[in-house]
């Protein structure tokens, strides 16, 4: 009969020994981590295209056109009031010259 002591004795250095290798040896076994972090870095730019993500060249597109954008508001913000007081002046004139025939 076999002696399962035994094996379980061995399991148990076999597992000590396991956790205790160096860390060469222990990244070089493959888990689901580094197999991932491996998929994305070697398919980043089919991914980043198929799942049409955003990218920091994006960010910063978007950040250059936020910008714009808020400097053309605030010009016409500023073009409207000018126009206001414009037309307020005109109308003004208008019924300076129809009062006064």
């Amino acid at each position: 009969m076999y002696s399962t002591a035994r094996l379980t004795r061995r399991s148990r250095e076999y597992w000590n020994e396991l956790s205790e290798m160096s860390g060469s040896v222990a990244e070089s076994i493959p888990t689901l981590d580094r197999q991932l972090d491996s998929f994305f870095h070697r398919n980043a730019d089919a991914i980043i295209e198929e799942w049409d993500l955003v990218t920091d060249e994006d960010l910063a597109h978007i950040q250059r056109s936020i910008d714009y954008l808020s400097h053309e508001v605030n010009r016409l913000a500023a073009s409207k009031n000018n126009l206001e007081k414009r037309v307020m002046n005109l109308k003004s004139a208008i019924y300076t010259l129809e009062a006064g025939q």
